[in-house]
């Protein structure tokens, strides 16, 4: 995917966006260096094997994908002049071979941009577009000609206009640093999930169950991109509830939860939306938590037991899981597309109580009545489940990853694991139980606010991995 911040955005000053032809003519114009993240090439790269002679498509991806992401765009001539190229003469399919086959690990999220000249009169450019990896250290696979023709391999890395190579130490430290990324993500990830549930369960007055999630971009926003403002965050809200409508595919059964507190209010770093942190806001209805987060990360909580009863057992209303599971991941992507569109999303949920010694029991919503889930499990707690939402999610990859995100509870709870969010055939099998007035739809109107804090965009409901369920339940 096209990344939205480049090195010719920073020059330009402009925001983040799509790269178009007139920023890299205005870009040639004002004869902008090369850097480490900036390549000028004049012609489109050769495939010739040439024993002894490294490819330099790969080793120019692999340095790149190295260091910190950056751009190659052909047509531009060592002088600094728009020369152009023959797009009619790119060939995709093997720019992508020549990446699968030389560099190893794959580098996904390469971009190929043909732009074309005002007027379609030339001169074009191709830019390949290379996002930084957290996969780094990528190796080039070539070959050596001494004795006779032998396979090698080296990590190439730019500083400033030019190409090395890793030593063993750089190698080495590479690989630490991978791995200290992938521990921190997890940990901060966790980080978030436990204080949510902290701050919910503390405000919560009785031995309810809540749903948490957590969701956190894969890579950082760039430091430039500007804070969230008050109006994006509302925006984001009211642009959840609808799209969330539009995927489950029938409104009479995606009514609104989180969604429903379209009002913000700022705080340390974030934006918070809640109908319980503040005294003089708390309503009677279901506690809701809602968090935006400057550096991406979304945090969302619900009730799920409010309007039950289940003597001494703890309700947990499983059309609501599925509801807000949904809410959650749609409010990930579209913060995530004002934050960083070109990173993926680690979600993680999970469901809290504070009544530690009391068994989960689920509930469903049946012709106006609740109605306890038959053949069901009643854990005492649930592990908490992960999945990653990819960049460019369409309809589909949001539905199936609140599908893995709703289903790793309702796994755990015996029930939902083949239930699709937001659908009536998706139904669990019920076991009557006596209406108690005022049973019914459980979500009912709340009053809305937003109170800041600090943080990126979590939604909180262990769920990690690529759309890979993980949820176990003891």
């Amino acid at each position: 995917m096209t990344r939205s911040w480049t090195r010719l955005h920073e020059h330009l000053g402009q925001r983040p966006g799509p790269l178009t032809y007139e920023m890299v003519a205005t870009a040639v114009a004002d004869k902008l260096a090369e850097s480490d993240d900036l390549d000028w090439k004049q012609a489109l790269p050769n495939f010739a094997r040439t024993p002894g002679v490294w490819n330099e498509f790969a080793k120019d991806v692999a340095a790149m994908a190295n260091t910190r992401g950056g751009l190659l765009i052909y047509g531009v001539s060592d002088r600094i002049e728009l020369v152009g190229i023959d797009l009619s003469t790119v060939d995709k399919k093997q720019l992508l071979s020549t990446m699968r086959n030389v560099i190893q690990p794959y580098i996904s999220e390469v971009d190929f941009l043909e732009l074309t000249a005002p007027g379609g009169n030339g001169p074009d450019i191709l830019v390949v577009d290379i996002p930084p990896s957290e996969m780094a250290p990528h190796f080039q696979y070539g070959w050596e000609s001494r004795d006779k023709d032998r396979a090698t391999f080296n990590a190439p890395y730019r500083i400033r206009d030019d190409t090395y190579y890793m030593t063993e130490h750089q190698v080495a430290r590479a690989y630490q640093d991978r791995f200290a990324r992938q521990a921190a993500t997890h940990a901060l990830l966790k980080e978030h999930l436990a204080d949510a549930t902290d701050v919910v369960l503390s405000e919560s007055d009785h031995a309810h169950a809540w749903l948490v999630i957590a969701t956190q971009l894969t890579r950082p926003v760039p430091h430039l991109v500007p804070a969230t403002t008050q109006e994006e965050a509302e925006s984001a809200l009211r642009l959840t509830h609808e799209t969330a409508v539009r995927i489950s595919g029938n409104p009479d059964r995606s009514a609104p939860v989180a969604t429903r507190l379209t009002q913000v209010r700022v705080g340390l770093r974030r934006w918070i939306a809640s109908n319980l942190l503040t005294p003089n806001r708390r309503t009677p209805t279901r506690g809701i938590l809602v968090e935006l987060h400057h550096d991406g990360t979304v945090i969302v909580c619900a009730d799920l037991s409010a309007n039950l009863a289940a003597g001494d057992h703890t309700a947990v209303d499983t059309r609501v899981l599925r509801i807000v599971a949904l809410e959650a991941v749609v409010l990930a992507d579209i913060h995530r597309l004002h934050r960083a569109p070109d990173t993926a999303v680690e979600i993680t949920a999970t469901i809290a109580t504070a009544a530690t010694d009391r068994r989960l029991t689920p509930f469903e919503l049946d012709f106006g009545s609740m109605e306890l889930v038959d053949g069901a499990r009643h854990p005492k707690r649930l592990l908490p489940s992960s999945t990653e939402l990819a960049p460019n999610a369409d309809d589909d990859t949001l539905r199936e990853c609140a599908h893995e995100l709703a289903s790793g509870p309702g796994g755990g709870l015996g029930c939902g694991r083949d239930a699709p969010v937001g659908t009536v055939d998706g139904r669990w099998p019920r076991r009557p139980v006596l209406p108690r007035p005022g049973a019914g739809c459980p979500i009912l109107a709340h009053r809305r606010h937003m109170a800041g804090s600090r943080g990126g965009l979590r939604v909180m409901m262990a769920t990690r991995g690529a759309c890979r369920n993980s949820a176990h339940n003891q």
